[in-house]
């Protein structure tokens, strides 16, 4: 469980931006639809958390636990995700435009109906991801481990895949 207390959380989410929590333990964290863009989580534990709905733009995620969070429905666009654990997560519905979640573990992950317009995936683990009704036109996904990943409906054109070719 998360180091702070439900009202450190909430004196944190009111104070000037962009937050500074590297490194933080927010794992089971209740932060739906919080205001976090542009936070600095590097390294943080996420594992469990709500965020749903959460606004989590051009925030540096680099080598976060996110294992088991729900971010369905969040706003991820530019986000670093480098090195990160999003395995098991829930990203129904997200944003991931433009993200970087290079060497990311998404085993299992639920990107169904996500946008990943222009997201590098470049060596993620996506074994086992869903991305079923997904868009990733313009995504990197070169040297992604890709097997028994679900890809009905999924907008793969001009995405790069794991071994260089374009998808038509």
């Amino acid at each position: 469980m998360s180091d702070l207390t439900p009202w450190q959380i909430y004196d944190l989410l009111n104070r000037k931006k962009p937050l500074w929590l590297n490194g933080s333990n927010l794992s089971g964290a209740h932060l739906r639809k919080a205001e976090l863009a542009e936070a600095d989580l590097e390294g943080a534990d996420l594992s469990g958390a709500n965020l749903s709905g959460a606004n989590l733009s051009f925030a540096n995620l680099n080598g976060a636990n996110l294992e088991n969070a729900d971010l369905s429905y969040a706003n991820l666009r530019g986000c670093m995700l480098d090195d990160a654990n999003l395995s098991k997560a829930n990203l129904y519905e997200a944003n991931l435009r433009d993200a970087h979640l290079v060497r990311a573990n998404l085993t299992e992950a639920n990107f169904t109906d996500a946008l990943l317009h222009q997201t590098v995936l470049k060596d993620a683990n996506l074994q086992n991801a869903n991305l079923e009704g997904a868009h990733l036109r313009g995504a990197n996904l070169y040297q992604a481990n890709i097997d028994g990943v679900n890809l009905t409906n999924t907008q793969l054109r001009g995405a790069m895949k794991p071994d260089g070719d374009i998808y038509e």
